[in-house]
């Protein structure tokens, strides 16, 4: 089979669309079905004071025998008081509880990090240098 391969530098918004459909196609087709919008199941929480005002959070899904935490934050001024770990484990539980055997998440940051390898997460994955000077992990913990 002759073929020939073409270089695009200027971000071909047809070709991408078109690739984009493509592979959509090939994961809806596949396993991937699970972790599809519809299949993933959201459990997130949110901290308020008296007033109701926002003190912090945390955002995940569940897919597969999975949860994914994708943001948990908390003001400075509120941290160190066991509101995070509060969060984490509240989320991990229920994610036991709808049948999630692990959990993952990725983070840049090195005090992020610790708090999680705290609470039982061990890398399992590192790319240096993603952000020059910065290091990328994804962390996992069975639950």
């Amino acid at each position: 089979m002759n073929y020939n391969v073409s270089v695009d530098m200027e971000g071909n918004e047809e070709l991408r669309s078109y690739l984009r459909e493509k592979v959509t196609e090939c994961k809806d087709s596949t396993y991937f079905q699970a972790r599809n919008k519809d299949a993933a199941q959201p459990i997130n929480m949110f901290v308020t004071d008296e007033k109701q005002k926002w003190l912090g959070g945390i955002t995940s899904e569940l897919y597969w025998n999975w949860l994914e935490i994708n943001d948990c934050w908390v003001y400075e001024e509120f941290r160190g008081q066991g509101i995070e770990k509060e969060l984490v484990q509240k989320v991990e539980r229920m994610a036991r509880k709808r049948g999630a055997d692990y959990s993952m998440l990725t983070t840049f940051e090195q005090e992020t990090m610790a708090f999680y390898k705290k609470n039982g997460y061990e890398i399992v994955g590192k790319i240096e240098d993603y952000v020059p000077g910065t290091n990328f992990y994804t962390l996992k913990k069975s639950l």
